[in-house]
């Protein structure tokens, strides 16, 4: 029985990993010009929504894997994550926002890619963050400024 039990634990690392191979395939291809009809067919769906909706689902269980190793790590990171994904939610909903400051665009890949990095690398972003967010100055609107201050106050020493 433990050697089924074993087995078990291991496909589930597996589809981890395929299910992160699999978006980060999916998203080069969208990267690339590849139309979600054109990904569905190639997932064996029937329709684009199908594919979008599966990226959905991958980018959920990326986030929920995160989140769980951020267990293991100081609560500083969870909050750290946490306020970096509330300015994603910001900028998803700002039509405005690549328009806002020079660096707005850069913000918004940054965040991209500090929801999903290790510690050690989502440290270092949200310090690049902070850093655009600042340059930009007093004209973001309230909600960016306090999820920077939510940044600052996770990276800060002074606890």
């Amino acid at each position: 029985m433990t050697s089924e039990l074993a087995q078990l634990a291991d496909v589930r690392a597996t589809r981890a990993r395929l299910d992160e191979q699999e978006l980060e395939l999916i998203d080069r291809a969208r990267h690339s010009g590849a139309t979600w009809a054109q990904i569905a067919q190639a997932l064996g769906f029937g329709s684009r929504q199908a594919a979008e909706q599966r990226r959905q689902r991958l980018v959920t269980a990326r986030w929920s894997r995160r989140q769980h190793l951020d267990l293991g790590y100081a609560p500083r990171i969870a909050a750290l994550r946490a306020a970096v994904a509330d300015l994603r939610r910001w900028i998803e909903t700002d039509r405005r926002w690549d328009a806002r400051f020079r660096r707005a665009a850069l913000v918004r890949s940054t965040v991209e890619v500090a929801l999903d990095a290790a510690p050690g690398s989502l440290y270092a972003l949200a310090l690049h963050l902070i850093a655009d967010l600042t340059d930009a100055g007093e004209g973001l609107p309230a909600p960016v400024r306090a999820a920077a201050a939510d940044m600052a106050a996770a990276l800060s020493t002074d606890r």
